[in-house]
């Protein structure tokens, strides 16, 4: 209880600016919680993709479907679509789809880092806001009420401590995911390359 009460003390005498700050936090924090589990599963049936082509077939690959995983049926369809097309225009259609579902795991990424490197802006904003406020103060009543001064500079220094927590892990967890992200890419990308590698061979 002691611990909820000091928050929302902070927060109330952090001002206005404090506001967004919160905000942006949870919803960067929501995108960051959102994309590790999706991640999280999108490993876990690659894995067992890229496991399995060591034994399989291409033809068993694209009859099976994986199902479990969005992107591989994604990619799947089109190479079992475009089976009797050239080669070149076949690699052209899957390229184009593997394109798409790359943009599609590395969605959001770009909307957390923004965020990320929001925050502390936000934070230095609300520290101009309560530096102005303290002058405002000494301005009105001169430097005799040193706690209408205090109240200007608390407030700077919150917003701008607020920002800087919120902004540091943030940026931390951003670096993690993306790493996931990457290697998810990569792995989509060697089974793209084993599907058309497998119709070459066969041709």
């Amino acid at each position: 209880m002691e611990f909820f009460n000091a928050v929302i003390s902070t927060f109330t005498r952090g001002g206005l600016v404090m506001w967004p700050i919160a905000i942006f936090s949870l919803y960067g924090f929501i995108l960051i919680i959102e994309r590790w589990q999706s991640y999280k599963q999108q490993e876990s049936s690659l894995l067992s993709v890229i496991t399995s082509m060591t034994s399989m077939e291409g033809e068993k690959i694209i009859s099976d479907g994986y199902h479990g995983n969005a992107s591989i049926r994604n990619i799947v369809q089109v190479v079992a679509a475009t089976e009797n097309s050239q080669n070149s225009e076949q690699v052209e259609k899957v390229r184009n789809v593997f394109r798409q579902e790359q943009a599609f795991v590395e969605k959001r990424l770009n909307t957390i880092s923004v965020i990320a490197t929001l925050l502390p802006m936000l934070g230095l904003l609300g520290t101009v806001v309560g530096m102005i406020s303290a002058f405002d103060a000494i301005a009105l009543h001169g430097t005799g009420n040193p706690n209408l001064m205090a109240e200007g500079i608390s407030q700077a220094l919150i917003t701008t401590e607020v920002g800087l927590l919120a902004s540091i892990p943030m940026f931390y967890l951003h670096n993690e995911i993306a790493e996931k992200a990457d290697k998810i890419v990569r792995q989509l990308d060697e089974f793209t390359t084993h599907l058309l590698h497998k119709k070459e061979v066969r041709d």
